[in-house]
């Protein structure tokens, strides 16, 4: 995904909204379908602006009809939340201004800016199941660990919603979780977590196992240079085989989803279809630098790895159905490449997608559009998701129980 925190100009702005300005929630509804059915290039079909405005303008009117005047931001809301789920394109989405400082930070190479326990946990009828720990963070620091049930939250039973409400009070609060059947309760008081999203490599037994959690960058930190430093360091401890997990990762940067798919593949790309712009933009990574080259433009290098490095151990890569967006790229270039086989779920399905966070909206919010198609090299599209090699279920009773049955599967693999 390129996020583009781009202030739209005044002219824009008033051809987007009806000349009425009958309230607040006209005018944020106008400016949504504008970006809506202006920009978007995804796998749906949306018509145009003015149609979309015409076939949802009698949603927002019911919403509105007891003080259309006065009607709020909270009343369009509805209407644009409905629109994108009818869509049903996960990468068309609302965003918060917090959320887009979480990706700077990302980008930077931190955590989220709020405070956080450190676990990643997926959501089920017994409570929650912790995919991921973060070293260094509380939930760590206190014990829990990938594959931990947590079953209560502050002495009621564990849902998101609740460890959601209990970190963002940013004040202690008990947890109890059980593993194989122990049960512990600990205390754990949230805070600001640093580098802990950072790629993380581990060898054992000959074997590197390397977890990426996103794909974003800045100008001091990149996600791809991790990426090709944790494949030189895997060979030279001796690793005979890589597990490379996207499980639940997160976005970021195609070009850094490329750049760091060049560590096991040394060069590839991908070419930008935009809908109602003229030109489309050819994308190649060659001895770990990125060039970009809009159609009868020239070649341009756009960004590049310090130290770039071709590793050439075999690759497995885990992915599951919420490797999104670029996540997916990452996984998609290696595996049309050759370079690795992939395990797991059908991923997210923002595979084939990109585009920009635009706005900022007049309710202080932005919207992600899915306003580029990605193709290959050959001309051929993208898929919408991911399909792998080995389908396998992530099994989280399995987890529970103690077995990670796709990093056992792709452990077979490797040996």
């Amino acid at each position: 995904m390129t996020l583009r925190h781009a202030l739209l100009s005044s002219v824009l702005v008033l051809g987007m909204v009806s000349p009425a300005l009958a309230s607040p929630a006209q005018d944020l509804f106008d400016q949504a379908t504008f970006l809506i059915g202006f920009y978007y290039n995804g796998p749906a079909k949306v018509p145009p602006f003015r149609e979309l405005r015409r076939q949802y303008q009698p949603q927002l009117d019911q919403l509105c009809a007891p003080e259309p005047d006065r009607c709020g931001f909270d009343k369009a809301r509805q209407v644009i939340a409905r629109i994108m789920q009818d869509i049903a394109d996960p990468f068309t989405v609302l965003i918060t201004r917090d959320q887009l400082v979480d990706d700077q930070r990302y980008g930077a190479g931190l955590g989220p800016a709020a405070p956080r326990v450190g676990v990643w946990v997926r959501e089920t009828p017994r409570g929650l199941v912790v995919s991921e720990a973060f070293p260094g963070e509380p939930a760590f620091e206190a014990g829990l660990r990938r594959g931990d049930l947590i079953t209560q939250v502050g002495g009621q039973p564990a849902t998101l919603a609740r460890l959601n409400t209990a970190e963002t009070a940013g004040v202690g609060f008990s947890l109890s979780h059980s593993r194989r059947g122990n049960v512990r309760t600990v205390n754990l008081t949230p805070r600001v977590a640093e580098a802990t999203m950072r790629p993380r490599l581990e060898v054992n037994n000959n074997i590197a196992y390397l977890r990426i959690y996103h794909l974003y960058s800045s100008d001091n930190y990149s996600t791809a240079e991790r990426i090709h430093d944790a494949a030189r360091r895997a060979e030279q401890a001796g690793a005979r085989g890589m597990v490379i997990d996207l499980r639940d990762a997160l976005t970021g940067y195609d070009s850094e989803a490329l750049l760091g798919a060049a560590a096991f593949t040394g060069k590839g790309g991908f070419i930008y279809h935009r809908r109602f712009q003229g030109q489309d933009e050819t994308h190649t990574v060659e001895n770990g630098k990125l060039f970009v080259q809009p159609d009868g433009g020239d070649k341009e290098e756009q960004s590049a790895v310090e130290r770039p490095y071709l590793a050439r151990l075999p690759v497995v890569v885990l992915v599951n159905r919420n490797t999104f967006n670029s996540a997916e790229m990452l996984a998609y270039f290696l595996q049309v490449a050759g370079r690795a086989k992939v395990v797991g779920e059908p991923t997210a399905g923002a595979l084939g997608m990109s585009g920009g966070a635009e706005g900022p909206l007049i309710n202080g919010e932005f919207i992600a559009v899915s306003s580029l198609r990605m193709r290959n090299l050959d001309g051929s599209p993208f898929p919408f998701k991911l399909t792998p090699d080995v389908l396998l279920e992530d099994d989280l009773e399995a987890l529970v129980a103690g077995r990670d049955v796709l990093l056992e599967r792709a452990l077979e693999m490797l040996r």
